[in-house]
């Protein structure tokens, strides 16, 4: 029979009175407040727009969602991934064949959808046991296209998985049922179109609250601390006795899946959620990849809360570009066609002048103005080297293709 420790009790009381504590919304950093305010703005957000315009909302919480699904993976492990869409297109399919083609409920589609993605996390992050830094980002980068050539491949039919076919270059016709919607065969029947916009904007919404949640959650873990760890110093985790890339193969299952779980409950919960190539790949076949790297930049790498941002500075200037309707002299274009050039181009000046992004640069000045309101000494950096995320993915993405072509002897 064991024996119990007589502190026992106490310890248990006091562990739970710790969490009580830190839970405290008082007791919370100042970012994490303001967080929680943004999400309530989100939240409160179809109070002050009309039904079109909550709608081309929606497929910005999306946007958050792809961008933290690659935070995850690069801005923590500092894997660059620049074939991100292959998950994407991978939880889009997913759900669309598995409801259209096996008749299976919404809900089922969501699930195995995620779970394919979650596999092709698995297939992407296995070659990190070998490869890591240009050689498994070049490997990220082919996975999209090889996945695109399937589609063109089995576009008439998939014995077993894919009956009527994966539709080609075009994607597929059929649109998967929605969840909310005026018309029949959806899950839940609405009769206006305002609300048939606020079912589709709260069932992002909830979406995005699990991605951000469980997101959260594992970076600020000690499998975070790792990825952290990984991002800083690979050799260093290697002599704690820890294997990165079995930690590197765990960031891409979980970047897969929420990725994937995010693209499935986009063609569900609209808008534009057909299951076609240039949705989910991009017109170019990379430029969804190339566009959530871009959001990740402009917000702040590594902080998950710095990818939602981005996503919507991202989303902001697209907007501002559409309507900024003018010819530009001499070159005769219109300024509103150069999309997404701008926004690429606000990507390289953050990159430039911000490198951070604009979270961590807003935190960092916000702790020097509170230390000076308070007469306190300007606060030390949160990193030993004071580099922000994003200059050490990119520092040590120098190293490797400088130790690839041969460093000083090149």
């Amino acid at each position: 029979m064991a024996t119990q420790n007589p502190l026992d009790g106490d310890v248990q009381k006091r562990r739970k009175q710790a969490v009580k504590e830190r839970l405290k919304f008082g007791n919370l950093p100042l970012r994490h407040r303001l967080g929680a305010y943004g999400f309530v703005m989100l939240g409160l957000l179809p109070v002050i727009l009309q039904p079109s315009e909550l709608l081309n909302f929606t497929y910005v919480l999306f946007l958050m969602m792809f961008a933290i699904s690659w935070d995850v993976v690069s801005g923590y492990t500092g894997q660059l991934s620049f074939g991100h869409a292959f998950f994407f297109a991978l939880g889009g399919y997913g759900t669309a064949v598995i409801t259209t083609q096996h008749n299976m409920p919404i809900f089922v589609g969501i699930a195995g959808a995620t779970l394919l993605a979650a596999i092709g996390g698995v297939l992407i992050g296995v070659p990190a046991l070998r490869l890591d830094g240009p050689y498994l980002s070049l490997v990220t980068l082919i996975a999209p296209l090889l996945l695109f050539q399937m589609f063109v491949l089995f576009s008439e039919g998939l014995p077993l998985l894919a009956p009527q076919g994966l539709g080609g270059t075009g994607g597929l016709t059929v649109q998967p049922p929605q969840l909310v919607s005026i018309g029949d065969g959806a899950f839940i029947t609405v009769e206006t179109t305002m609300m048939e916009s606020l079912g589709r904007y709260y069932a992002a919404f909830i979406a995005l609250l699990i991605v951000f949640g469980v997101c959260y959650a594992v970076t600020r873990s000690s499998a975070g601390s790792v990825f952290t760890a990984i991002r800083e110093d690979e050799d260093a985790v290697r002599s704690a006795g820890l294997n990165p890339a079995k930690f590197k193969i765990f960031a891409f299952v979980l970047a897969g899946a929420v990725g994937g779980f995010a693209a499935a409950v986009w063609m569900h919960v609209g808008p534009f959620g057909y299951p076609n190539t240039e949705n989910l790949f991009g017109p170019g076949k990379i430029d969804l990849s190339i566009e959530v790297i871009v959001m990740a930049i402009l917000g702040g790498m590594g902080t998950i809360v710095g990818a939602v941002v981005g996503a919507l500075l991202f989303a902001a200037t697209t907007a501002l570009v559409g309507w900024l309707d003018f010819t530009i002299p001499v070159l005769g274009l219109e300024f509103s066609a150069l999309s997404p050039l701008p926004e690429f181009l606000l990507a390289m000046l953050t990159l430039v002048f911000m490198p951070e992004g604009v979270v961590p640069r807003n935190i960092k000045d916000g702790r020097k103005l509170l230390a000076r309101y308070r007469g306190e000494a300007p606060p030390e950096p949160a990193d030993a080297d004071g580099r922000s995320a994003s200059e050490s993915v990119v520092s040590k993405y120098r190293d490797e293709i400088e130790e690839i072509i041969g460093g000083d002897n090149r």
